[in-house]
């Protein structure tokens, strides 16, 4: 049986995405719950008390906050395993991600790149750091649809989206009535749009383009027996991303990652930390 690694820190956030990882888990995986507790940040108080007091308060207040989520995992009747470590807390996750998971489960705040980053989110480093799929997971997820069942998958024609198209795949064999759509999502080559639409003066060069791009995973699926929907859209990724999930009832969307920084995500205009940004589905990146 494989194991899901369900990094926790005391958010609603983290709350979701423990309740998602024990749908998930069901029959198929264990679970490790992982906290890190980040350095005391007053080196005065840790020279005056010792580092093993402060240490030691700090597991106290550690365990005590674990209980909600040790009495969610029990009362589902999953195994599971209580890690608790010292040290940053990406770090500290990426070490034990190293250690033949099948994947990552952590909450997310949605933060956009700019505040992601000034406000050191765990998430962004995260995804830089490992190589296993990470699931993320926003308070505002509705449980009632966890694990899957409808899955998005965002697809530019890149390798990149099609080992995130065969691990989706993949992850999802052992769930019931599973469906896929797989989306293209074309960026105009122009940014005005005026009255009667975007000033282009050839749509269906723009659709022909993300036909084009989907056809490597349409053969993928078709060769496999599985049945999925195509769709084409014009527009901004992230944001068109966003809304096609909401409005298929997406349960989950599925994203490549090329593993750049937060940093150079920000500047290059990852559309992952784009669609981070705000999200209400569970996304699935998988990093190539």
């Amino acid at each position: 049986m494989s194991r899901i690694l369900v990094p926790v820190d005391f958010s609603a956030q983290s709350i979701q995405a423990v309740r998602f990882a024990l749908a998930y888990a069901k029959n198929k995986h264990d679970i490790t719950l992982l906290h890190a507790i980040s350095p005391f940040p007053s080196r005065n108080v840790v020279r005056r008390l010792g580092r093993e007091v402060v240490e030691d308060y700090q597991l106290d207040e550690a365990r005590d906050d674990l209980k909600k989520f040790l009495s969610i995992i029990e009362e589902a009747g999953i195994t599971y395993e209580l890690e608790i470590e010292f040290g940053e807390p990406h770090e500290v996750i990426a070490k034990h991600a190293a250690n033949d998971y099948a994947a990552i489960v952590m909450g997310t705040h949605g933060y956009g790149r700019i505040t992601g980053f000034l406000l050191q989110s765990v998430s962004y480093p995260t995804l830089h750091d490992v190589k296993v799929p990470v699931f993320l997971i926003a308070e505002e997820t509705d449980e009632k649809r966890f694990p899957w069942n409808k899955v998005l998958i965002a697809v530019d024609g890149s390798d990149h989206s099609m080992e995130a198209a065969k691990k989706a795949i993949e992850m999802g064999q052992h769930l019931p009535n599973v469906s896929y759509t797989l989306l293209s999502v074309v960026i105009p080559p122009v940014t005005y749009a005026g009255v009667y639409g975007v000033g282009w003066d050839n749509m269906n060069t723009l659709e022909g383009w993300g036909r084009e791009s989907l056809k490597p995973c349409e053969e993928m699926l078709e060769a496999a027996s599985i049945p999925f929907e195509s769709m084409v859209i014009v527009g901004d990724p992230a944001t068109v991303i966003r809304q096609t999930a909401e409005e298929i009832n997406a349960g989950l969307v599925v994203l490549g990652h090329h593993g750049q920084g937060a940093v150079a995500g920000t500047l290059l205009g990852s559309v992952t930390f784009k669609t981070i940004h705000r999200t209400k589905t569970p996304l699935l990146i998988v990093k190539t």
